[in-house]
């Protein structure tokens, strides 16, 4: 597909904050503080904490972004195109997996809620 200059552009420029971003957000999560930043708070959340939540809330985005870059940048025809897929979409599986993780802490909290309903 042929697509125009400036779009192609705007697709590279937005993935590339978008990976910018998954890489501190990730380096955050990594080597973060366990302390609570505000303890008198009702949830006192810590950096990583945060960060974690940052990266599922960027899933969507992220995931987006590393698309129209595969479709933009005629990834198609390139010799290399699995390698490049994998490469491309890194940043957005690690964000999917964030928000995989939390919707299935999510759905355990509720099955355990059911089940222990009434004990």
């Amino acid at each position: 597909m042929k697509s125009s200059k400036p779009i192609k552009i705007t697709a590279n420029i937005i993935y590339s904050l978008g990976v910018i971003i998954v890489l501190m957000l990730g380096c955050m999560f990594l080597f973060g503080s366990r302390e609570p930043i505000n303890p008198e708070a009702m949830l006192a959340f810590s950096w990583r904490e945060q960060a974690f939540i940052g990266l599922a809330f960027g899933s969507i985005p992220m995931l987006l972004a590393s698309f129209f870059v595969y479709r933009f940048n005629n990834i198609k025809e390139s010799p290399h195109k699995k390698w490049l897929f994998c490469l491309i979409f890194l940043p957005g599986f690690i964000c999917g997996a964030c928000a995989l993780y939390i919707a299935g802490i999510l759905a355990g909290g509720y099955i355990n809620m059911f089940v222990n309903w009434g004990n």
